[in-house]
């Protein structure tokens, strides 16, 4: 509270401090500190909702077995709350939300403040629920963040949205007198930049991202008379060639979106204490991890969408030896230049089980030479030899 009481503000003014200027209602919107302020404020209200759901009070909702149970999720000022469809629950919710507006002074807006209920809850229920809370009911049908929450059988229906905003944002820009130059830093930096959001959640249909590119190649060789169509003297993908390589540099929107999802899929990888790799692995990979993992039955299409790219993460990564327990000789995937090791013709129980850690010198990180050779053919000890060894766990 001291930070709140005593702020003051300085300004330059033609290269002049001037100040300081003390507020007479404490923060401002924008001041530094507001954002660390609303956190710990926002810690109070999950708090409330975790001792709630510790007393039995509320009860959170489990997508599969041995998945976490998840009450509620924060995102900046927003707030995803989950409890069961009863009418218990709803008024301990809102006692809830109550204490939290007594005790920080922000008050919920109840005309954003929205509720979608499972098919399973009656429609009385439903309706009894949403009048506690004193908000209305959606099908769940809307958007947040620019990502819709529901994605139906069409995909191309589902995501039209991305291709209307484009065409509207070239029509509006077709009248001016954009130069060549104009065109390309608008379609990098605006137009081909507006679907990065969805593309890391989700795979587009492949009808859709060329219906896209047909309309960026257009804009690219129109005129800046809109009625009229330039020639188009090379294809959209001669032109998504870096311009060292004599293109121009654009976005392949494609190979973009398997990007966009291989950094997720590397998340499930290297995050297993996550909140998503855990609700993930609950439901597609259980016993495995997500290399090793199958589409699932009935996946959901985010799963489908990160499963997609699977191949692409295999291919582009490379193990780094740290204490080398957990990865086996036979792995093509940590040895330089993804040289793979034949397997033996003869191979017993022991040497398929065999791991890089096997190789080693007994308590020191190097590797056993004479056992390599000893055990495998000279080719394959020689890119073992030469592959390096670092001093911390990877």
């Amino acid at each position: 509270m001291l930070c709140v009481e005593t702020v003051n503000y300085s300004v330059i003014v033609n290269g002049e401090v001037v100040g300081p200027i003390v507020p007479g209602r404490g923060l401002r919107q924008g001041d530094p500190i507001s954002p660390y302020l609303f956190i710990l404020c926002a810690e109070g209200l999950s708090a409330l909702i975790r001792k709630a759901e510790g007393q039995g009070l509320i009860h959170g909702v489990k997508i599969y077995n041995n998945a976490p149970i998840i009450s509620h999720l924060l995102f900046a000022d927003d707030c995803f709350l989950f409890f069961k469809g009863s009418t218990a629950e709803a008024n301990i919710m809102k006692n809830i939300l109550a204490t939290y507006e007594a005790a920080s002074g922000q008050a919920i807006n109840l005309q954003k403040f929205e509720i979608f209920c499972s098919r399973n809850t009656p429609t009385d229920m439903r309706t009894e629920i949403a009048n506690i809370m004193g908000v209305r009911q959606v099908l769940g049908t809307g958007k947040y963040l620019g990502v819709p929450s529901m994605v139906g059988r069409s995909k191309s229906s589902t995501f039209k949205f991305i291709k209307d905003w484009i065409w509207n944002k070239i029509n509006s820009w077709s009248s001016r007198c954009l130069s060549q130059a104009g065109r390309e830093v608008l379609i990098k930096s605006v137009l081909q930049s507006t679907p990065s959001y969805l593309m890391s959640t989700f795979l587009l249909p492949n009808s859709l991202i060329k219906d896209i590119e047909k309309m960026l190649n257009a804009f690219w060789w129109g005129h800046g008379n809109g009625n009229r169509r330039g020639v188009h003297w090379l294809s959209w993908e001669r032109l998504t060639v870096p311009k060292s390589f004599g293109g121009m540099g654009f976005k392949s929107l494609k190979a973009f979106n398997m990007a966009m999802l291989g950094k997720q899929a590397w998340k499930l990888l290297t995050h297993p204490d996550s909140l998503i790799t855990g609700l993930f692995k609950a439901r597609y990979f259980p016993s495995s991890d997500y290399l090793a993992s199958s589409i699932g039955h009935i996946p959901s299409f985010v799963w489908r969408s990160v499963w997609s790219v699977k191949a692409v993460v295999e291919n582009g990564f490379q193990w780094s030896i740290g204490s080398g327990t957990n990865i086996s000789v036979w792995n093509p995937s940590w040895i330089r230049g993804n040289y793979s090791i034949p397997r033996p013709a003869d191979m017993n129980l022991a040497m398929a089980s065999l791991k890089v850690s096997d190789l080693f010198v007994p308590h020191m990180k190097q590797w056993h030479t004479k056992n390599i050779f000893i055990l495998l053919d000279s080719s394959s000890a020689y890119q073992i030899c030469r592959t390096p060894l670092y001093a911390s766990v990877q």
